[in-house]
């Protein structure tokens, strides 16, 4: 797993605790030891109870709402692999998230997605990351900036 891999999930996962899902960086139930995407946001909210009977057919207590795939060095065929994945998670929206070598398959994934019409997959990017992270935490986004031209003006002065 690369930095840049790591860094993704993290912020994923931050943002699902923001927006209130319970959110891991693997997925529960019975299709688990099948495919384990990256990143899961569970609905834990009001109704949540209501809904764990539908849950409880996974063998788990929330129901999955977003599962992330994140790829960075997967080739066609694991790209595949990385859409069963989401399959067998079974959330209401799949997203795989495209970084490193894997960016280069974008058109190959799309065509791929079309094939599957009865599920709801997206293919974001680093930068979609980062925008959804810098929406949900305006401050961290403007403290990280302020952060890293002080280090830049750290270093120049050395």
């Amino acid at each position: 797993m690369t930095m840049k891999h790591r860094d993704c999930v993290s912020k994923l996962r931050a943002v699902g605790i923001e927006l209130g899902f319970h959110a891991t960086h693997r997925s529960h139930g019975k299709m688990y030891h099948m495919g384990n995407p990256d990143c899961v946001w569970y609905f834990k909210g009001r109704g949540a109870q209501e809904l764990a009977k539908i849950a409880r057919g996974d063998r788990y207590k929330y129901l999955p709402f977003v599962a992330f795939e994140v790829a960075y060095s997967e080739s066609e065929k694991q790209l595949r692999g990385s859409l069963m994945t989401l399959q067998l998670t079974n959330a209401a929206a799949s997203v795989i998230v495209l970084l490193g070598a894997s960016a280069a398959h974008r058109k190959y994934l799309r065509r791929l997605i079309g094939r599957y019409s009865y599920l709801r997959f997206r293919i974001w990017t680093e930068e979609d990351v980062n925008f959804l992270y810098d929406s949900v935490f305006p401050q961290r986004a403007v403290h990280g900036v302020e952060q890293s031209l002080a280090a830049d003006g750290a270093a120049r002065r050395r």
